[in-house]
């Protein structure tokens, strides 16, 4: 671990420093409270990870277990889809607008980086020069996965961390970034609160979050949540290769469907409508994309219901959440599935 991680870094409980100590055991290094509390050291990374919440832990493990897939998504593919997709939605103009906006940042923090796969697409990139610090926090092992992805890149360190009680100093960051990640804690509010706080003055937030669905959808994304919760995580993953095939043979009729007008009470809109398209955001997340493998579309639709704490919202939480955190909001993308917003935290 380095020195300017460790200069970064307080007790996630009360904000305090901390210190080195001797790790108890054979592990090495371990750091200090001023109360003796003790967070361990493991492969270079601080560990502050100590929660009780059975949804959170499940949520942690999901997520364990899908980054170490790295077959499922470390893939031209994917990662073309993924840069698209990050490109447009949060009002960058080109690769290069994307890469060069983080490349002139000072200190990032990639809240909830899971293996790093989505920093990657700017950290793995020609512009990208390694003068801005890149930090990344996970709840999850998968720190250990990005710890092996990015070893190989300047400035990059690692935390496992819980989005709820960051382990930094209050205004440590200028940029902070969390993609899809808020709405898998215990409270999305909570957690765009405390990501706000280890944000400086002037500094930008960057984040996804979902957005809240229909009746119908929102009652079928539950019902298959919790149908799928009693099982392993392989399991789960095969259990979503059904819905996954589903998904395909919709899209593969290449029908359409006319939706004469609104329907309010189904929260549909009126339009023309890919069959598939027209299910998947309004009765259930059936995802598939030809460009991508069988196993990539699986990965996708896991990730959206494997993990117990999954919460949508609206609009006007979002935007009343920034609010609250003293974050002025430059720009708003709405979208069927998603918010994604960037935001700059006030001067005063």
């Amino acid at each position: 671990m380095s020195d300017d991680l460790f200069r970064l870094l307080r007790d996630p409980a009360t904000g305090g420093r901390l210190r080195w100590g001797p790790e108890p055991g054979d592990a090495g290094k371990c750091l200090e409270t001023d109360d003796g509390r003790r967070f361990p050291v493991r492969n270079g990374i601080p560990r502050f990870v100590a929660t009780e919440d059975a949804g959170q832990l499940q949520t942690r493990d999901a997520f364990g277990f899908k980054w170490a897939k790295r077959d499922t998504y470390d893939t031209p593919a994917f990662r073309a889809l993924s840069l698209d997709w990050c490109i447009s939605k949060y009002g960058f103009g080109s690769e290069k607008d994307w890469v060069g906006y983080f490349d002139s940042r000072r200190r990032i923090l990639d809240v909830g980086c899971g293996s790093g796969y989505t920093s990657s697409l700017y950290l793995n990139h020609p512009g990208w020069t390694g003068k801005a610090m890149w930090v990344g926090a996970d709840i999850s092992t998968a720190v250990d996965v990005a710890q092996e992805r990015l070893r190989e890149f300047p400035n990059v360190h690692l935390v496992q961390a819980d989005a709820l009680q960051l382990p930094f100093a209050d205004g440590a960051f200028d940029t902070v970034f969390s993609e899809g990640v808020l709405h898998h804690t215990p409270s999305t509010r909570a957690a765009l609160l405390a990501a706000a706080r280890v944000l400086e003055p002037g500094g930008e937030f960057l984040f996804y979050v979902y957005r809240k669905k229909g009746p119908l959808r929102e009652f079928a994304d539950d019902y298959i949540r919790a149908q799928i919760a009693p099982l392993s995580d392989e399991a789960a993953w095969d259990a979503m290769r059904s819905l996954t095939r589903f998904g395909q043979a919709l899209a593969e009729t290449k029908a359409h469907v006319v939706v004469p007008e609104d329907v309010p009470l189904l929260g549909i809109r009126a339009g023309t409508f890919d069959v598939q398209r027209l299910l998947y955001y309004n009765v259930v997340k059936m995802f598939w994309n030809p460009a991508l493998s069988f196993e990539e579309n699986v990965h996708v639709n896991f990730d959206w219901y494997r993990p117990h704490y999954a919460h949508r919202q609206t609009a006007e939480e979002v935007r009343a959440w920034c609010a609250e955190a003293g974050l002025e909001i430059r720009h708003f993308h709405e979208e069927e599935s998603g918010f994604s917003v960037r935001a700059v935290r006030s001067q005063g």
